[in-house]
């Protein structure tokens, strides 16, 4: 069963992965089938999640920038780092999850739950070629007539077949996505726990509000100062006039 989240257009309601199915088990090599599509595609995603470690959370190991329908998604090979003892996929349950994201950065998220890797199968048992690593054979040639003395002949030497090389590894797991910014782009500094608004706050460059700050502060006493310069030479000037005007009167 599909769980469908988050859907905003119907156009989406086809998505999902159509293979491999809940409950499956899956060893090897796996090819991963489904559909993404959308009007306003970007990109898709594929994750996984080991539910033995969730604290790990999801992980995106695959994705496309091509839209898809009823096509490969991915192929996902299980047995990574099992030949140096460090699986990347250890056998158990699992979760995939599919995430058609769009131009708004906005999702669709598609789950399939209850998978199960077992890349560990019964030990096979040895054949004769592959535990004779070297085998000598002694021929004995006769002597002559009466003559029981043998004498040892060739050895040969006999190796096991050369084992078939394993496929490339494809996709290699990456960590997780980038958190996306929903503001129109990555946003490669965010991490979970940032500031959020204050953060933002305190990364804006006042720089040129405080200068025109002191710009228009400096523009304001320079204006009172020419007002106060002007109504005291008003003033002095009214006194001036009246005094020529008393004399000219008293001369009169």
């Amino acid at each position: 069963m599909f769980i469908f989240v988050a859907a905003s257009h119907a156009a989406a309601q086809s998505n999902g992965i159509s293979a491999p199915a809940p409950g499956e088990t899956l060893a090897g090599v796996v090819t991963v089938t489904g559909t993404a599509v959308h009007s306003d595609y970007l990109r898709y995603e594929l994750a996984f999640l080991n539910e033995a470690n969730p604290a790990a959370g999801w992980i995106v190991f695959a994705e496309g920038s091509q839209q898809v329908t009823n096509g490969v998604l991915a192929i996902w090979d299980t047995t990574v780092g099992q030949n140096v003892g460090a699986p990347v996929f250890p056998d158990g349950r699992y979760q995939l999850r599919l995430r058609v994201v769009k131009t708004d950065y906005n999702y669709d998220e598609y789950f399939v739950t209850n998978l199960t890797i077992s890349n560990a199968g019964p030990t096979p048992t040895p054949t004769p070629d592959e535990t004779a690593l070297a085998v000598t054979l002694t021929a004995v040639s006769p002597g002559a007539p009466g003559n029981t003395q043998q004498t040892e002949g060739d050895t040969a030497v006999f190796s096991p077949a050369t084992p078939l090389p394993s496929l490339t590894p494809f996709p290699t797991p990456t960590p997780p996505a980038t958190p996306l910014s929903l503001t129109g782009g990555l946003s490669p500094t965010a991490t979970p726990g940032d500031g959020g608004v204050l953060g933002q706050l305190e990364a804006v460059d006042t720089t040129q509000f405080s200068r025109a700050f002191w710009g228009g502060v400096r523009l304001t006493a320079v204006i009172f100062g020419l007002m106060a310069l002007y109504v005291l030479l008003r003033s002095v000037g009214r006194r001036l006039w009246r005094r020529f005007w008393v004399s000219r009167q008293s001369g009169n």
